[in-house]
């Protein structure tokens, strides 16, 4: 968090010492952008519900993690590159500096085996002859005849953004630019569950779970007008009422959470059309 309160810090510093005339040397309004990259994630402490015919029940101050490929050819096979935790979007700019756009983050989002926790809420013999009775607030361990639970396929952050890029300053002349791109977005979660309560459950179907807000902020470096490669930091806040267990059954599960990711990407910006210069 340190590192992210201090980036913001820099970038405002220098934006607001950014030169006016910018805007001047270069017409964005109505062109596109596209990016590619990938990222990494980190989220809160999270508190997990679930209820079905034989259960109802919380655990609290749940600790999870992300779950990276490791770097290697997976990331440039044509037919693997989508494994790892990937961003794509596209962007209008509706002027020289402002833009809307859509697109995903794929993240993951596992649930951290052995940790302790505590309990609250009913679990009948039906469910678990070990874990039946009813519990407030009691410690217990996290183990996985318990509860087995990833969004690994993934944490899909769908969201419409609307942006603004401030150009910072031009270098080598002016063949390269570099601007802060800041904006603030959501829509829906798309998750994919892997899940396992008491040994019930399945790798359940791709499901709009609930719905997420972010903000984003960082440096993006443009060569000639038409490559970029960005990095940024992106904060939001998920709220997931309808967590899948098993597909169509009754049993659901349900948390919110906060998330910080950061990723690098490379893009293009494009015309579909040549700019009228009248």
């Amino acid at each position: 968090m340190k590192f992210f309160q201090i980036l913001l810090l820099f970038c405002t510093i220098i934006s607001s010492n950014a030169a006016g005339s910018s805007d001047a040397k270069s017409n964005k309004k109505g062109s596109f952008y596209f990016y590619w990259g990938y990222n990494r994630s980190y989220y809160s402490k999270t508190n997990l519900h679930f209820s079905g015919p034989d259960y109802d029940f919380s655990l609290y101050d749940l600790k999870g993690a992300d779950k990276p490929t490791p770097f290697g050819s997976v990331y440039f096979n044509p037919t693997t590159f989508s494994i790892p935790q990937y961003n794509y979007r596209l962007g209008y700019m509706l002027t020289n500096r402002f833009a809307i756009s859509g697109g995903m983050d794929h993240m993951k989002y596992v649930v951290t085996q052995n940790q302790p926790t505590t309990i609250s809420g009913v679990i009948t013999q039906k469910a678990s002859d070990k874990y039946a009775g009813s519990y407030l607030n009691e410690p217990i361990e996290l183990k996985d005849d318990l509860l087995m639970f990833d969004h690994t396929n993934g944490f899909n952050f769908v969201s419409l953004d609307v942006e603004y890029q401030q150009p910072l300053f031009r270098i080598w002349k002016d063949n390269i630019s570099i601007l802060l791109n800041s904006g603030i977005g959501g829509v829906w979660v798309v998750t994919k569950t892997d899940v396992r309560v008491m040994g019930d459950g399945l790798d359940n179907d791709f499901h709009v779970a609930g719905y997420a807000m972010s903000f984003k902020t960082g440096p993006r470096i443009e060569f000639r007008k038409h490559l970029f490669i960005a990095g940024e930091l992106k904060g939001g806040y998920a709220t997931l009422p309808s967590v899948l267990i098993k597909n169509n059954a009754p049993e659901v599960g349900n948390h919110n959470l906060g998330f910080l990711e950061y990723y690098i990407v490379v893009g293009t910006n494009f015309l579909l059309k040549k700019h009228n210069n009248k």
